[in-house]
């Protein structure tokens, strides 16, 4: 069963407007057991719209289209359906009646005469209800194949999806839906090249019907598990036997799933072993406290952070060692433990963690270079750990890859 999605927009091509609606549609379709082959994102240019209809209806048994559904001279999605389909258009009575009563009850004395167009359908298309908004949908479905119009305000197309096209879809394609199921693990601490060579070929022990993507980030890279089956049951079961193999390949850097980020472990682990932390942070300034504090629970577990951007914040409020400073400088590994014991001594937790270094662009030296990153560790009666990074993504990232890193170096220390 092959169906595509076409989003239409100026708005979308060049950047104005991030294309959501494309990711919702992936997400709910799949979870329905529809497989979505292509996704086209096309300008408000009707020759272009009316060819990629001619493509997408010509080779998949389900299109949907969303964007061009509004009363204004650019909303030309619903002319070029009637176009391509060779439709007349006429008034549905029902649909006007319904778009009256939403401006009545918006406060409008009178409707707009411009959005009496929007109670024009196509010949044997049917209306779809819109509670969110004055644009309906359209379906239209003959031999055995759907194409289905959409508006492109996101709110509106998410209640028509669910109302009226998700329900039809399912019972329309009963006997076509298939058992997809995604899972996808989430590692740290290597990269996508070497996170490849241990795992292995993967057309060693994938089966027909299953795939394994590497999807690389800031903060790790990502291996999303995806399954077609006749059942849920058996999706599952093939799931479950290639996460294992990966688990057994690169179980180290696996740290949980898409459903439990690094930072809800690490809060997790916390908890279950009575232990507390904090932090102290210069250049990621305060991230690994947004992120853990961004977690149910982190307030038993979490003390609080100082961010100390400037040395004498390093001095005054951690205690760093002005000589430290001199000799070593703010971005080294001796200040990067000063910072972290400082931590424990000042909020009294199990565990501090600290980063200190230079995100960019610029305060680089030939000696310390842009993206230089120290992360250190501490616990009281152990010695403090350091780890330096050599990072070259840009300031954001920066950031972001020395706040997982510290996390990271947290997470082993809980697991041992």
């Amino acid at each position: 069963m092959q169906t595509e999605l076409i989003t239409i927009g100026d708005e979308l091509l060049i950047g104005q407007v991030v294309n959501t609606n494309a990711a919702h549609l992936g997400r709910e379709l799949s979870a329905l057991g529809i497989h979505v082959a292509r996704e086209t994102t096309v300008g408000d240019d009707a020759t272009a719209i009316l060819a990629e209809f001619r493509r997408a209806w010509k080779s998949s048994d389900v299109v949907i289209v969303t964007g061009g559904l509004g009363p204004t001279h650019d909303d030309i999605s619903k002319a070029a359906v009637a176009k391509f389909f060779r439709a007349k258009m006429a008034l549905h009575k029902p649909t006007l009646k319904t778009v009256k009563e939403r401006f009545a009850r918006l406060g409008y004395a009178t409707m707009p005469e411009i959005n009496i167009g929007q109670a024009m359908v196509p010949e044997r298309f049917r209306p779809l209800k819109n509670d969110r908004g004055t644009a309906p949908g359209l379906l239209r479905h003959e031999r055995g194949k759907t194409f289905i119009l959409l508006p492109g305000v996101p709110i509106e197309m998410e209640a028509i999806l669910q109302s009226s096209v998700i329900p039809f879809l399912r019972r329309t394609y009963k006997k076509k839906l298939e058992a997809i199921q995604h899972r996808t693990l989430l590692t740290t601490g290597i990269g996508e090249s070497a996170l490849a060579e241990k795992i292995g070929d993967p057309k060693a022990f994938l089966r027909n019907g299953t795939t394994l993507a590497f999807l690389p980030r800031a903060t790790g890279v990502r291996l999303r598990i995806t399954t077609h089956a006749k059942s849920p049951a058996a999706a599952t079961r093939e799931v479950a036997r290639v996460e294992k193999i990966l688990r057994d390949r690169a179980g180290k850097y696996i740290f949980g799933s898409e459903e439990e980020p690094l930072e809800a472990l690490i809060v997790k682990l916390l908890a279950e072993r009575g232990k507390t932390l904090s932090t102290a942070e210069s250049c990621t300034g305060g991230l690994i406290a947004s992120m853990i504090t961004n977690m149910p629970g982190a307030s038993a577990v979490y003390r609080g952070s100082v961010v100390a951007y400037n040395n004498s914040v390093k001095e005054r409020q951690l205690g760093v060692k002005p000589e430290t400073l001199e000799r070593f400088g703010a971005v080294s590994e001796e200040t990067a433990r000063e910072l972290a014991e400082g931590a424990i001594e000042q909020l009294g937790t199990d565990f501090a963690l600290s980063v200190t270094g230079i995100a960019g662009p610029g305060g680089g030296t030939p000696e310390k270079p842009v993206g230089t990153i120290w992360v250190a560790l501490a616990e009281p009666g152990a010695k403090t750990i350091a780890r330096k990074l050599q990072l070259d993504y840009g300031r954001t990232a920066n950031r972001e890859r020395a706040a997982q890193a510290g996390l990271e170096m947290l997470r082993r220390r809980l697991a041992r």
